[in-house]
């Protein structure tokens, strides 16, 4: 989130102008994930080599060296889901998981020559344009950076969030964020809650559910979840895909294409209300209990949030072990938890699927609150 000062108040903590001996750099990338590399390659194939590159973490990868949780893949196909100038015929399903998209990502980073440019454990801690230097000035963990222009590749879901639960410090069970997945806690024969049913949700709560003895989920808003058309890649698929590249480009452009036809109908809603039909009538295929379907139905027309696509949730919520709560979570105490509608339970486990979301203070004429 950025914030601003009143510009009296910059002009009166500006600094100095740099020393003669401070180096300025053209451009200043913050973050190594799948745009801060883009940023950098390009720069590069440009001719322009005077920018600098950190990265808060040991490795590059962004989002997807953070989340590891069961079932973390993308949901965009693979082939539009990747550098337009390194496809890749590698990919073991439609829709790739997270390990692979890391792998590729480490693997085009070293390719392009980009690895050993940028800076590793290194954070960003203050952004401040100053005025009378005409410099933005970097505070960093391992000092202060002037830059003539910055490109913030921070990207929004790299930080975990817990909300402020009241009574949450008295829970005495294990307690992590999706983003933060503890490989450690053992969740077989667990009483676990999961709150949120949010994109990462959906994707760990059917493997989890199997291991578990007990599995409520906190559900203050139904998401709409369709079919992910995904399948698996053999060899000669690969081999294929490698041999010939038009079919990886042919169906990129496909890809696209779709995607800008559900923007076109996100822009003008009238065109999805055949898609709303069908999505309710499949609603009633997949989910056979009328209570849950009415709980899992969102109160809102497709596209006005985020679409999210999966095959085994709805399987999933059905299970004889897991139990749906259509209410935010609101409360804790010990290790129960209670609903905004005053349902409770005990549980072992508390598993955040709220998403998450990065801050950082900027200061610049231009970001004003």
């Amino acid at each position: 989130m950025a914030t601003s000062t009143p510009k009296k108040t910059r002009r009166a903590a500006a600094r100095t102008s740099p020393s003669d001996n401070a180096r300025i750099y053209d451009t200043f990338i913050v973050g190594a994930g799948i745009s801060g590399l883009a940023t950098a390659i390009k720069l590069n194939k440009a001719g322009y080599h005077n920018f600098k590159i950190i990265e808060k973490a040991s490795r590059v990868g962004g989002t997807w060296r953070e989340n590891t949780y069961p079932g973390c893949g993308c949901d965009v196909p693979s082939s539009l889901y990747s550098y337009s100038f390194a496809p890749s015929s590698r990919w073991s399903n439609l829709f790739a998981k997270q390990p692979e998209i890391l792998s590729y990502l480490e693997r085009v980073s070293d390719e392009f020559g980009i690895t050993p440019l940028i800076e590793f454990n290194n954070a960003l801690e203050r952004a401040a344009w100053d005025d009378d230097a005409g410099l933005w000035r970097l505070d960093t963990s391992n000092g202060e950076y002037l830059a003539r222009t910055v490109v913030f590749a921070t990207g929004p879901i790299t930080e975990s969030r817990i909300p402020a639960i009241p009574g949450l410090e008295s829970f005495k069970g294990e307690m992590f964020h999706s983003a933060r997945w503890n490989h450690d806690v053992d969740l077989t024969g667990k009483r676990v809650a999961v709150i949120g049913t949010g994109a990462s949700a959906i994707q760990f709560v059917p493997q989890i559910q199997p291991q578990t003895k007990e599995l409520t989920v906190f559900q203050r808003t139904a998401p709409w979840v369709l079919p992910k058309p995904d399948m698996a890649l053999g060899e000669s698929s690969k081999q294929a895909i490698e041999r010939f590249p038009v079919i990886q480009q042919s169906w990129r452009k496909a890809v696209a294409g779709s995607l800008n036809v559900i923007n076109f109908g996100l822009r003008n809603p009238a065109f999805l209300k055949p898609v709303n039909v069908a999505a309710r009538q499949l609603l009633k295929m997949q989910v056979k209990d009328p209570a849950l379907r009415k709980a899992v139905t969102p109160n809102f027309d497709i596209g006005c949030k985020r679409i999210l696509f999966a095959n085994d949730y709805y399987p999933a919520l059905q299970a004889d072990n897991t139990s749906l709560i259509a209410s935010g979570l609101v409360k804790v105490e010990g290790n129960t938890v209670i609903a905004a509608n005053g349902e409770r339970r005990e549980v072992d486990v508390i598993i955040w699927g709220t998403g998450g979301g990065l801050q950082l203070q900027v200061q610049h004429p231009g970001l004003m609150n």
